[in-house]
């Protein structure tokens, strides 16, 4: 809604039939003020038309012709009907043949007693809305034009029938103008509803891609605790904590499978109870959690989910590749640099980052999934000499750091 000289009314959509419905807003409104101007000036053409009964005759033909293209046009939120719009023109063209009846010919040319010829520009305009061919405007304008000449050339003077001449072209001046204008505008809202069309396509695919790509993420924690197990030989002190770890993944799954994504930007939990969380699904690994430093700092959804999930990928990993002695899960906040960290280090194998492509879990549970909350990851690790992993997110501007428990 927009605010007109203090009333409301409805904005026009950007869309073909905005576009269409402006187009009968001008058309219409072209007549409406003609015949508004000729209403004003009807006292004096009445009294000095030849014969005002065949005026007021006339007259009452056009304007009821005028209310039931107004009534169909309005009806139809559009003016596409070519059959309306011959009809116009032909209502038109009888009436500008009609004023000589009852015009002296020295009124035929800037006078209201001749109202036809400001009366009828508006069916020029109609032309270039409701004929999608040029050659259709062109007919509808040689009509018009026509009939004002032979109802006015004859009789007029040398500067009448100049003025005649000239007004001729009024109406191949107002029918181009409209053409220009509803022919753009038609071409402009084309193209905006086909972008429309393309972003909510886009839109879709995006939506599916991010889908599938949670899956994936769920899957793959997963996966790595079913292979464990596949692979039989499972040693007997890390039985109960796979069991537990499979339970608590079984666990994830249903609520997956029964909850809907989480929306950008509702409120989570902290991200020492995140980390706590996903370091309690690893209870066999020789894990020191210092996370104390990072009490108080809020996560919110879906980017807890995010971190909890890339912790656990990175665990997953020492588990299954690092033949890690000692891990350490550190969180840290810094004001000053308005952002949180969190270091996962291992004293394992180590790789090569540069030689090693990174596998699902790193790239895409980790680096990616993360890099879609504004949350940057920093991997060093070493042959030989165990793996580091930090991750860096934005602290809320509100945060007040809180002091550890026991603290003097």
């Amino acid at each position: 809604m927009k605010l007109i000289g203090g009333l409301a009314t409805p904005a026009l959509p950007t869309t073909p039939a905005g576009v269409e419905l402006c187009a009968v807003a001008v058309f219409a409104g072209v007549r409406a003020v003609n015949l508004a101007q000729f209403a004003v000036a009807s006292p004096v053409a009445l009294r000095e038309a030849t014969s005002p009964v065949l005026l007021l005759v006339v007259l009452g033909g056009y304007l009821a012709e005028s209310a039931a293209i107004g009534a169909v046009v309005v009806s139809a939120r559009a003016y596409r009907d070519r059959r309306w719009g011959w009809a116009d023109t032909a209502t038109a063209g009888a009436v500008l043949l009609a004023q000589p009846l009852f015009t002296a010919a020295s009124d035929r040319t800037g006078s209201w007693t001749a109202w036809g010829f400001a009366c009828t520009l508006s069916s020029a305009v109609g032309a270039a809305v409701v004929f999608t061919r040029r050659r259709h405007i062109a007919v509808a304008v040689v009509v018009l034009a026509g009939c004002y000449l032979v109802a006015t050339l004859p009789g007029a003077a040398g500067g009448s029938a100049a003025t005649a001449l000239g007004n001729a072209f009024a109406y191949v001046g107002f029918a181009v103008l409209a053409r220009l204008l509803v022919g753009y505008l038609r071409r402009l809202a084309g193209d905006a509803e086909r972008a429309r069309s393309e972003a909510a396509r886009a839109a879709a695919e995006a939506a599916r891609l991010r889908e599938r790509e949670r899956q994936q993420r769920l899957l793959h924690d997963n996966i790595s605790v079913l292979r464990l197990f596949a692979g039989g030989g499972v040693p007997e002190e890390l039985d109960g904590p796979l069991r537990a770890q499979a339970m608590a993944l079984a666990n994830r799954v249903r609520a997956f499978l029964d909850d809907p994504p989480v929306e950008a930007g509702e409120p989570g939990p902290s991200l020492v109870s995140v980390l706590r969380a996903a370091v309690g699904d690893y209870r066999d690994l020789p894990v020191e959690a210092s996370v104390e430093l990072a009490d108080g700092v809020p996560l919110p959804e879906p980017a807890a989910g995010a971190v909890r999930a890339a912790v656990g990928t990175l665990l997953a990993n020492v588990r299954m590749h690092a033949d890690a002695s000692n891990v350490v899960v550190h969180a840290d906040a810094d004001p000053a640099e308005g952002e949180w960290e969190v270091t996962v280090a291992d004293d394992g194998r180590g790789f090569d980052p540069a030689a090693t492509p990174r596998g699902f879990g790193l790239r895409d549970q980790v680096e990616r999934a993360l890099a879609a909350h504004g949350i940057a990851v920093h991997v060093h690790s070493v042959p030989g000499d165990g793996t580091r992993v930090t991750l860096r997110g934005p602290l809320p501007a509100s945060w007040e750091a809180v002091e550890p428990e026991g603290t003097p």
